[in-house]
């Protein structure tokens, strides 16, 4: 089911939206691309090794984090297989009225059928489910995974041991998660499920971020 969220201008000037139920804003309001390029891009694609790779994204929202991992896929000429889980889909006219979507590289990934792998661009594919997070078994293996979900006390569900288990047990040893919280249930829920977790400073004057990582099996 699409939701027709409020475009939000952002104080870097950029994009973002605000969910209607929720009330949540999709990226901070202090910069949407400033924080996805460092919480997302920095700490997480340019940060992990894996070639190719594979990705997760908890939450395709307005696209953003996406468009920005297409756009540095073709620069770092590497091979990124993309998935995206949404149980939300923005309407095609919310992501119309986006300045993004002057970029075609935007149009191609709103446009691409849900439930199939599609190519993007030469280094890119995207594959979005429509579906809820939770209780969600995955098939595929993820190097890194971006958690972007609304903040825990929105959807403290999102956040809970029983979903870390599941993100844990699909990806591959030494992958990678990255998270804009560094709330402390948070931690303590990916320590609990087995994950080492490292504080690093956040994005646009926040103090921290999170990377979490599959170093043993339990």
């Amino acid at each position: 089911m699409s939701v027709i969220p409020e475009i939000k201008i952002t104080e870097d000037g950029s994009q973002t939206l605000s969910h209607p139920v929720f009330g949540d804003a999709y990226h901070s309001l202090r910069g949407a691309v400033g924080e996805s390029e460092h919480v997302f891009i920095k700490e997480g694609f340019l940060h992990n090794q894996a070639n190719p790779i594979t990705i997760l994204e908890i939450g395709l929202g307005s696209g953003l984090n996406a468009l920005l991992t297409a756009e540095e896929a073709e620069k770092q000429k590497k091979q990124t297989f993309y998935y995206a889980i949404e149980l939300y889909p923005v309407d095609k006219s919310v992501i119309a009225g986006l300045e993004y979507y002057n970029n075609p590289v935007f149009r191609k990934l709103h446009d691409a059928k849900w439930g199939e792998t599609v190519q993007i661009s030469p280094y890119f594919s995207i594959h979005k489910i429509e579906a809820s997070l939770i209780n969600y078994k995955f098939d595929e293996t993820f190097d890194l995974i971006y958690f972007d979900a609304f903040a825990p006390d929105t959807q403290p569900e999102m956040w809970s041991e029983a979903v870390f288990a599941e993100l844990w047990r699909c990806m591959a040893q030494g992958g990678e998660l990255v998270t804009y919280s560094s709330k402390g249930v948070v931690k303590q829920n990916l320590r609990n499920t087995g994950f080492e977790v490292k504080r690093l400073p956040g994005a646009l004057g926040k103090h921290h971020m999170l990377r979490a990582v599959k170093n043993v099996s339990i």
